[in-house]
C-alpha cells in the first residue's frame, strides 16, 4: 500500500481492535484498490497544480491556485486518515480548479504591467508614490511603478513579473520599482529596480523576449545579461555575484568588470570594481536524507562543512522553485539548522556558502524531505513468557515482534530488534512470586507503545515462615493462649497455601498468603497443650513443613506481699514489696509498675482519710489478677472534748476524781499520763480510757496534800503514734 504506517487500516478494514487480534491462518482483507484510486487522483492534481503554477497561475489565478492547493493538502490529510473515497473526491476537486487557474493564467499573462509579491515572511512594507507613510504589504498584493518595498528583520520577498522572472529581498533590504513597460503586439518587456540598500537574488525568466533587466545601485553601473545573480548593497559599498554562463557587467569610477558564471566583485565606496573573485564551491547537505522523511515537525538541517566558508546562507522552501519560502538564515555559523515546527507536507532546502567578504558561493543540490508527522503507536506483540507463567528459574527468555524500525526496551534496558521485528532476549527474575516485565517499543516519531507481562518465580526451595511477633509465647515455636481458639499470623511467599494438621494428621485451619506474603488463621485447640504441623505448599506444588504447640493457660497470676498494708498509718510513703507469679504487666493504681522477674518493689503515696490500694497483674495471655486493699492515713493527734475534776477543793486524804475526754480517728492508746496540783502539791500518774473515749483515775491524796486541786496537763495518744498535750486549767 505504499506507507508503513497503514497497518492500522488493515486491522479497521477487517474490524480488528488490536494487532494481538490477529492470529495465524485468518483471511485478512487488504484496502489495496482504494489506496491505488486515491493516490492516483491526488498525483494528476498535483501534476495540474505545478502546470497551472508554471504558467503564471500564482500571480494571476491566484484566488483558484489557493483553492486548489487547499484542497490538495485536505486529500493528503484525508489520505492519511485512511478516508480514500474522500481522498479521491477531494484530489478530484483540486484538479479541475488547478485547470481553471491555468485558462485563467493563459489568458491574463499579458493583460497587465504590474508585478506581484508573490511571497512573504516575516514584516513586508511597500510605499507608493502617493503614499506618505509605509504599510503593510499582503501576500498577493500588486506592485506598480516607482513603488518602494522593504523588508524588516528575519523577513523576507517574492516580487514577481508577469513572465515569471523573480527578485528575492532578504531580511532589512529595500528596493524601488522604476520601471515596467510592456509591449503586448511586441510582446517586448523593459523593468528597472533600483536596490536602496540589503541585498536580492534575481532569477530571470528566460522565456521572456525582453532585451534587457536594468538594475541602479548607487556609485555603480550595471549592464545584465546574467539570468541568475545576487546583489548587495551596504555602507561599504556593493557585491556582485554572478551564477549564470551569460554575463554581469560592473563599472564604476572609471574601471569595469565582466563576471562570468560563479565570479564576484566588490566595489568599495568611491573606489573601481575589484577583480573577479571565484565563490565558494558548493557544499554537500548531509541530513535529512534527500526525499526522506521525519515523523517529527521540528527538523534539525545539517551539511559538510566548507573550506574557507566564514558563514552559511539556507532557504527552505515549499516548493522547488524556492518562490514560497518557509525560511531564510543569512550567515549560519554551524552547519546544522532546526526548523521551527512544521506543518506536514513536503520541503525543499539548499545551502550556500559564504566566504570572508560576504560573498555567497555556489549553491548545493536541492534536496527534499517530507514532514509526516506520525501519531500512530508502534504494534508491539509478546510471545514468551506467557501471561501469569509459573517459572522455577530465575533465567527469563523474553520473545516477541514490533514495529520494524522501531526502538526497543525491557525494563528500561535497549533490546536489540531485527530487521523483521523480531526479538528474543533475556531478563531476571528479581523476586520470589510476582515479577512484571515492562517493554516499550518507540518508534522514529517518538510515539510509544508499552506492554506489561506478569509471571511468578517459584523455584523449587523451602519458603520462609515466618510468626509475628506479637502473638503470645512461652518460647521458640511455643506458643500460648487463654482461649479454646488461638489466631496466628505471620509471612511467607506470595500465594503459599498454609494446612495445619494436629498431631493425628487432621486438618485443622488453612488459608492463603495474600499478595503481599501475609497470611492470618483461627486454630481451635483441642487439649492443654497440642503439638502441630505447617504445610507450607507453593504456587508451584513445591511443599514444606514446620512444628510448633500450642499451651492453653486459664489461671491467672499470683499476687503476694512481704508484709499485709497497715489498716492505719502515719506516715504518707507506704512501701509495697511482693511477686506477681505468672505476670507479664503489673499496674498499682493503674499506674505501670516495674517487675523484675515477677518480684515489684513500689511504694504509694497516701491521702488522709481512707485509701484504697489495687494491684492489677496480667499474664501473657491477658488473664488478670486483682487484689485491693484499705489503708487509712492519720495524720491528726487526738482531740480533747472535755475533763472534769472533783472536788475542786480537796482535804487531806480525801481522793480526787479525774475524767478526760478525747476523740481520734484511729483510736486512743489505754493510758494516758497527766499532771495534777492539789494546794501546793504537784501530783503525776496515769488515766486510763474507758468507754466512750473517756479517760478516768480515782487518786487518794498524800499526807499534806489539800487545797485547791486543778488539773495542769494531759498527754493524750493515738495508735499510729500522733499525740496532743492538754493544759485545761490554762
Amino acid at each position: 500500500m505504499g506507507d508503513p504506517n497503514l497497518w492500522t487500516e488493515i486491522l479497521r478494514a477487517n474490524d480488528l481492535a488490536s494487532i494481538t487480534d490477529v492470529r495465524p491462518g485468518m483471511e485478512l482483507v487488504i484496502p489495496a484498490t482504494q489506496v491505488a484510486a486515491a493516490n492516483r487522483a491526488l498525483r494528476q492534481a498535483l501534476q495540474a497544480i505545478r502546470r497551472a503554477t508554471e504558467e503564471g497561475a500564482r500571480l494571476f489565478a491566484a484566488e483558484q491556485i489557493e483553492a486548489s492547493l487547499r484542497l490538495y493538502e485536505e486529500g493528503v490529510a484525508r489520505r492519511k486518515a485512511g478516508d480514500w473515497d474522500t481522498a479521491a473526491s477531494l484530489a478530484g476537486d483540486a484538479t479541475t480548479a488547478a485547470l481553471a487557474a491555468l485558462e485563467t493564467a493563459t489568458a491574463q499573462r499579458d493583460a497587465a504591467a504590474e508585478a506581484r509579491l508573490s511571497d512573504r515572511t516575516g514584516s513586508v512594507e511597500g510605499r507608493r508614490p502617493q503614499d506618505l507613510a509605509w504599510s503593510d504589504r499582503p501576500l498577493g498584493a500588486m506592485l506598480i511603478e516607482e513603488e518602494k518595498v522593504r523588508t524588516l528583520s528575519l523577513s523576507s520577498a517574492q516580487i514577481t513579473f508577469r513572465d515569471d522572472s523573480r527578485l528575492r529581498l532578504s531580511a532589512n533590504s529595500q528596493a524601488v520599482i522604476q520601471r515596467m513597460r510592456v509591449d503586448p503586439l511586441g510582446r517586448k518587456e523593459e523593468a528597472k529596480v533600483s536596490l536602496v540598500e540589503g541585498d536580492f537574488y534575481a532569477l530571470l525568466s528566460g522565456r521572456s523576449e525582453r532585451r534587457s533587466f536594468e538594475l541602479e545601485v548607487p556609485e555603480a553601473r550595471t549592464d545584465i545579461e546574467s539570468r541568475n545573480f545576487w546583489v548587495r548593497r551596504d555602507a561599504s559599498g556593493a557585491k556582485f555575484t554572478n551564477y549564470d554562463d551569460r554575463t554581469l557587467d560592473v563599472a564604476a569610477n572609471g574601471a569595469a568588470v565582466t563576471l562570468g558564471r560563479n565570479e564576484g566583485t566588490l566595489v568599495r565606496t568611491g573606489q573601481a570594481p575589484s577583480g573577479k573573485i571565484g565563490v565558494l564551491s558548493a557544499t554537500r547537505l548531509t541530513a535529512p536524507a534527500d526525499d526522506g522523511e521525519t515523523p517529527s515537525p521540528d527538523v534539525e538541517l545539517s551539511w559538510a562543512p566548507l573550506a574557507d566558508a566564514d558563514g552559511y546562507w539556507l532557504e527552505l522552501a515549499v516548493d522547488p522553485a524556492f518562490q514560497r519560502l518557509a525560511a531564510s538564515r543569512w550567515g549560519l555559523k554551524d552547519e546544522h539548522f532546526w526548523t521551527d515546527p512544521l506543518p506536514v507536507g513536503t520541503y525543499y532546502w539548499r545551502v550556500a556558502g559564504l566566504d570572508k567578504f560576504g560573498l555567497p558561493g555556489e549553491r548545493s543540490t536541492v534536496w527534499r524531505f517530507h514532514v509526516r508527522v506520525d501519531r500512530t503507536p508502534p504494534f508491539l506483540s509478546i510471545g514468551e513468557p506467557a501471561e501469569g507463567a509459573i517459572l522455577r528459574s530465575d533465567a527469563i527468555r523474553v520473545e516477541g515482534e514490533i514495529e520494524p524500525g522501531a526502538r526497543l526496551s525491557l525494563n528500561g534496558t535497549v533490546v536489540e530488534v531485527g530487521a523483521d521485528g523480531r526479538f528474543a532476549t533475556s531478563a531476571t527474575a528479581t523476586r520470589l512470586g510476582e515479577n512484571v516485565l515492562t517493554l516499550v517499543a518507540t518508534d522514529a516519531a517518538g510515539n510509544l507503545t508499552e506492554r506489561t507481562r506478569s509471571f511468578r518465580y517459584e523455584p523449587d526451595a523451602r519458603a520462609i515462615l515466618r510468626f509475628d511477633d506479637a502473638i503470645p509465647r512461652l518460647g521458640p515455636g511455643r506458643f500460648v493462649t487463654g482461649g479454646d481458639v488461638i489466631s496466628l499470623a505471620g509471612a511467607t511467599d506470595v500465594g503459599t497455601r498454609l494446612l495445619v494438621r494436629a498431631a493425628d494428621g487432621a486438618v485443622r485451619a488453612t488459608t492463603h498468603a495474600d499478595d503481599t506474603g501475609r497470611f492470618a488463621l483461627n486454630l481451635p485447640l483441642a487439649a492443654a497443650e497440642e503439638a502441630f504441623t505447617v504445610e507450607v505448599v507453593q504456587p508451584s506444588g513445591f511443599s514444606s513443613r514446620e512444628q510448633f504447640a500450642v499451651v492453653q493457660k486459664r489461671d491467672p497470676p499470683a499476687i503476694t506481699l512481704e508484709e499485709p498494708p497497715p489498716a492505719v498509718t502515719a506516715v504518707e510513703r507506704l512501701p509495697l514489696r511482693g511477686r506477681a507469679e505468672g505476670a507479664r504487666s503489673l499496674t498499682m493504681n493503674g499506674r505501670p509498675a516495674r517487675l523484675i522477674g515477677y518480684a515489684f518493689d513500689e511504694a504509694v503515696t497516701l491521702h488522709q482519710g481512707e485509701n484504697t490500694l489495687e494491684l492489677v497483674a496480667t499474664d501473657i495471655v491477658g488473664n488478670v489478677r486483682v487484689e485491693r486493699f484499705e489503708v487509712g492515713l492519720d495524720q491528726n493527734p487526738p482531740e480533747l472534748v472535755g475533763y472534769r475534776v472533783t472536788p475542786f477543793q480537796a482535804r487531806a486524804g480525801e481522793p480526787v476524781w479525774i475524767e478526760v475526754t478525747a476523740r481520734d480517728a484511729s483510736g486512743l492508746r489505754k493510758a494516758a499520763p497527766f499532771r495534777l496540783r492539789v494546794g501546793d502539791k504537784e501530783i503525776a500518774d496515769f488515766l486510763e480510757l474507758g468507754t466512750g473515749g473517756a479517760y478516768h483515775a480515782s487518786l487518794p491524796l498524800p499526807a499534806g496534800a489539800a487545797g485547791r486541786v486543778r488539773l495542769l496537763e494531759v498527754e493524750v495518744e493515738d495508735y499510729v503514734g500522733n499525740k496532743a498535750r492538754f493544759t485545761p486549767d490554762k
